[in-house]
């Protein structure tokens, strides 16, 4: 099967060291500019329904707003409690400018 991807925001949408909301459809990821790099997770923390995109990005890491649970953007997982679940990534493509997210 090949991978759809959809244009979703611009790189200077997302400075370094931010985070930012999109919307696909009916899912609401959050982008994360990790030292120039892009990564894209599910937007709501796995512990409570609390938007990770307004909370904080310290190195690859976010810190939920609600409750102070800790994710890796890279790779989804849980790096402190109260969650253990870890949050969906979705595979980014760079293209000049443009940021893509692969929609299955």
């Amino acid at each position: 099967m090949s991978e759809n991807f959809q244009h979703v925001a611009h790189t200077r949408d997302v400075p370094p060291g931010k985070l930012l909301r999109v919307i696909i459809g009916e899912h609401a990821l959050m982008l994360a500019n990790v030292e120039g790099g892009i990564y894209a997770t599910d937007d709501m923390c796995t512990h409570e329904d609390a938007s990770l995109s307004t909370g904080a990005l310290k190195g690859d890491c976010v810190s939920c707003p609600l409750h102070g649970s800790r994710f890796n953007v890279r790779t989804g997982e849980p790096m402190e409690e109260p969650a253990d679940v870890p949050l969906r990534t979705w595979k980014v493509r760079v293209d000049g400018d443009k940021i893509l997210i692969a929609i299955d």
